[in-house]
């Protein structure tokens, strides 16, 4: 399995940071590049199970099934269930952890996955941490 990993600090507290992250339909309110999100199936936005259909600013679609939801634990698993990206098995966790000394909030996006065919873990991973680093960037416009 290969691995992708992206993370930053927030100013805005742990409890902050994560009232935004954990509600899983709301990726195009802090994702530049997804224009639209909508619970297709499974639940609502904050029940393991529930699908979404993420349409990107180029108009790509992508379906995608929350796996966990850990309030206590401040962390939320997702996984890719069709996408236009060059990944299989593709299994993310992002995970709100306060910072002690400054109050703030450390935010990890770590994701699992092979590498479809013609492409290599390296290619892979550089695609992913390109989408992850734009997200995290507008995660902290909408955070104070």
């Amino acid at each position: 399995m290969a691995q992708a990993y992206w993370s930053s600090t927030f100013t805005s507290s742990a409890d902050e940071t994560w009232a935004v992250v954990r509600r899983f339909n709301s990726l195009p309110d802090w994702h530049p590049a997804i224009r639209a999100s909508k619970i297709i199936g499974g639940g609502n936005e904050l029940t393991p199970g529930a699908v979404r259909l993420l349409t990107g600013a180029d108009g790509s679609t992508y379906r995608e099934r929350l796996v966990a939801l850990d309030d206590a634990d401040r962390k939320l698993s997702y996984e890719i269930v069709e996408a236009p990206l060059p990944v299989l098995g593709y299994r993310s966790t992002l995970h709100v952890q306060p910072v002690a000394d400054t109050g703030g909030a450390f935010l990890s996006w770590h994701a699992t996955f092979d590498p479809a065919e013609g492409t290599t873990a390296q290619e892979a991973t550089k695609v992913l941490e390109a989408a992850f680093a734009p997200a995290l960037a507008g995660l902290h416009t909408i955070i104070a």
